[in-house]
């Protein structure tokens, strides 16, 4: 039985379209379509009203772009999605984008986020198939079959009192940023051993590496993108076969792009 959100985006076919995820945090991305898109990590602050998310299209055929804002939690240790939320909006929702020519969607929120909170959502850009004129050559990204593309920008809204960027009118304050606040435990499921993340804090934990010492022993989970952890939800990933992992081990991570990230281990804390 798939699991939705009322009136939601089910997580399989999520699965299916998301041919294309971005969630890099520093660079545009481009794919084989020629479509780029730009920045990749967008963030609406408390003070702002809405932040630009540019798209590009470098190919030599034009192309037609869907828009849609999706809500996002996380719940049984899944990513869920909501199309009818209606407190951010993408403006324009479709864009056709001629070759060489740039796009700006406005993303705008209707509502205010409440003081010392962060939400999450998705923007997905959905590239509409168009008839090709056979009169224009095709360009060397789109030689042979061509895929329908499907990307994925994470977006998250910050309420009064929650920055987690550095921006113009507040340049290079660290340590005033707001962090996530994880915890691990191992759980014994399905017949697997997983390793668990909990995000008590109030903002996001993007987790691009994991690795547990043992003694003298150090073992990766995972390297490269793993996933996110929303605020006060719980992620896991599998632990590798015959991994030692206790208490008294050492969690290392790479959170939100900062690596050497120890983590405590919810066993040791005192309720």
């Amino acid at each position: 039985m798939t699991e939705t959100m009322s009136a939601g985006f089910p997580v399989c076919m999520w699965r299916r379209i998301a041919c294309v995820i971005v969630l890099c945090a520093s660079i545009p991305t481009q794919a084989a379509t020629s479509v780029m898109i730009w920045p990749i990590d967008p963030v609406i602050e408390s003070d702002q009203r809405a932040t630009a998310l540019w798209l590009e299209n470098r190919d030599v055929h034009p192309v037609t772009l869907q828009i849609r804002v999706l809500a996002w939690r996380q719940s049984g240790w899944e990513d869920l999605y909501a199309e009818n939320q209606q407190r951010v909006v993408g403006s324009p929702p479709v864009a056709n984008v001629s070759p060489g020519q740039r796009q700006l969607i406005r993303l705008t929120k209707l509502d205010d986020v409440a003081p010392g909170t962060e939400t999450a959502y998705r923007v997905l850009v959905d590239e509409i198939p168009q008839p090709r004129d056979p009169a224009v050559p095709e360009s060397g990204s789109t030689v042979g079959v061509r895929f329908q593309m499907h990307y994925s920008i994470p977006l998250f809204v910050n309420g009064a009192g929650v920055r987690t960027k550095d921006t113009a009118e507040h340049p290079r304050e660290h340590d005033r940023l707001a962090v996530p606040a994880l915890v691990w435990q191992v759980a014994l499921s399905e017949g697997k051993r997983w390793l668990v993340l909990s995000n008590r804090g109030a903002v996001h934990a993007r987790i691009t590496s994991l690795a547990v010492t043992s003694g003298a022993t150090t073992t990766s989970v995972g390297e490269g993108l793993l996933g996110y952890v929303l605020p006060g939800a719980q992620m896991r990933w599998p632990l590798p076969e015959g991994m030692q992992a206790s208490p008294a081990s050492r969690l290392v991570a790479t959170v939100n792009g900062v690596a050497g990230v120890l983590i405590s281990s919810a066993q040791s804390l005192q309720p």
